[in-house]
């Protein structure tokens, strides 16, 4: 999905399932943070 997306992101979430942001929440919420980061700062 990510690569028919301009620009877009995939985050691997290891032990996540369905719910990632409740299964592998470190990972999960740290790519939600980089993202955001990477908005504001005009990486993306």
């Amino acid at each position: 999905m990510a690569g028919e997306v301009q620009q877009g992101r995939y985050l691997h979430c290891p032990n996540g399932s369905h719910l990632s942001q409740y299964d592998d929440q470190k990972n999960y919420f740290n790519g939600v943070i980089n993202f955001i980061n990477d908005v504001d700062e005009d990486k993306f």
